[in-house]
């Protein structure tokens, strides 16, 4: 695996005499207090900070503390260089209805590279982490500390490849999910189904192969839930890729036995990965939902159709919600949204732009009070590409 940081790590010193005469409880007590910026650079000043900070112990501690103060996480790109940018939720739910000044600095995340298309494809965050793909590189990334790591080759010849990322609460390991896609003259599925644990020796770092026994093409990215003892991906796909024969399905990845299940969805409900409809999974109240994002809908009317999992039992229970925004020609006037869920704390809807305009601006929806609001975000620069929001991110002290 390349490790790569934002700035090279000196020799380590066992100088730190200022902190030899304070408790281990004292130190993690005032580590807490560090923004989480700080924490990489803390690990060269002694051995004894190194070993508290990559302790499992207070990682779980941060973590906790984290769970607490979730944020909106924006990743954006702008002269070939990928930036991601934090905004604490409490400071957006504080401010005027018109606008916020973003004041903390984005993390740039250069690859040496020209940006090609797949690396926009940036996954939703899982406890803080996020993987994304670039040409023939898998990368996992840490925003809040501008740290990434770039994942041994896959092992494939082909070119075609879908990836999700998860974590596992119960061995505490996150995975990260591939699959490369066989072409035939009457269908498209998904085959070499691999799988990549990070945290492991490196004679263990590698991709391995596992079995899938439910056939498909994946349509849609993948969202993570997890709980005190499961973790498992979501994400929407097809039973083939051939419009006249396929079927929609979610399909479930349990990251700790690494098995394949099937949710039927609805009768009458597909998943769309057409021109102007495009099916995408969220998080609704700690629920996992479909949304169809038709431009159609959002463009003139302000409209979003979600159908939330209820129950995955024998028989999967889905309920249908219909999400209208009221005065809509003010608030997007004709600017294409993308509605990316609800936030967990508050259930308020947010929606972000299509494309990448300036300024940047969130709109978000609260059903109860049926009220919305329309908010700019400034200081992020002009120029924007390829702009990414998700909810509910959480700063995560894990250095890579």
């Amino acid at each position: 695996m390349e490790r790569v940081k934002k700035e090279n790590d000196p020799q380590k010193r066992d100088d730190g005499s200022s902190f030899s005469s304070l408790s281990e409880d004292l130190i993690i007590e005032i580590l807490l207090k560090l923004p989480t910026k700080s924490i990489p650079k803390l690990v060269v000043v002694s051995k004894l900070l190194s070993s508290i900070i990559h302790s499992k112990h207070f990682i779980d501690l941060y973590m906790k503390q984290s769970l607490t103060r979730p944020c909106f996480l924006l990743s954006f790109h702008r002269d070939s260089i990928r930036f991601f940018h934090s905004i604490p939720l409490q400071s957006l739910e504080a401010v005027s209805p018109s606008s916020y000044t973003c004041t903390i600095s984005s993390f740039p995340l250069n690859l040496n590279t020209r940006l090609y298309p797949l690396s926009y494809n940036v996954s939703p965050p899982v406890r803080g982490l996020i993987c994304f793909h670039d040409l023939d590189k898998v990368v996992v990334s840490n925003p809040s500390t501008g740290q990434f790591l770039v994942l041994p080759k896959l092992n494939t010849r082909r070119r075609g490849v879908s990836r999700f990322f998860g974590y596992d609460p119960v061995k505490d390991e996150y995975k990260v999910l591939c699959m490369t896609v066989l072409k035939t003259s009457r269908k498209v599925l998904s085959e070499e189904h691999q799988v990549f644990t990070l945290g492991k020796e490196k004679e263990e770092a590698t991709w391995r192969m596992i079995e899938c026994k439910v056939p498909h093409c994946p349509a849609t990215k993948g969202i993570c839930r997890t709980t005190t003892t499961t973790g498992v991906i979501y994400y929407g796909a097809w039973s083939t890729r051939d419009r006249a024969t396929r079927a929609s399905l979610i399909v479930c990845f349990d990251v700790r036995s690494e098995d394949f299940t099937l949710v039927q969805l609805p009768n009458g409900v597909e998943i769309d990965g057409g021109d102007t409809d495009q099916s995408e999974l969220v998080n609704y109240q700690g629920k996992i939902a479909l949304l169809n994002n038709s431009w159609v809908q959002n463009i003139y009317y302000g409209r979003f159709d979600m159908w939330v999992l209820e129950d995955i039992g024998v028989k999967p229970e889905w309920s249908k919600i219909s999400i209208v925004v009221p005065s809509w020609n003010d608030l997007g006037g004709k600017r294409l949204f993308d509605c990316r869920g609800a936030i967990l704390s508050s259930g308020k809807f947010i929606l972000s732009p299509v494309y990448s305009d300036c300024p940047f601006c969130i709109i978000s929806y609260d059903r109860e009070k049926d009220i919305g609001r329309k908010v700019v975000i400034e200081g992020l620069g002009d120029n924007l590409g390829a702009v990414s929001l998700f909810l509910d991110h959480v700063e995560c002290p894990i250095l890579l």
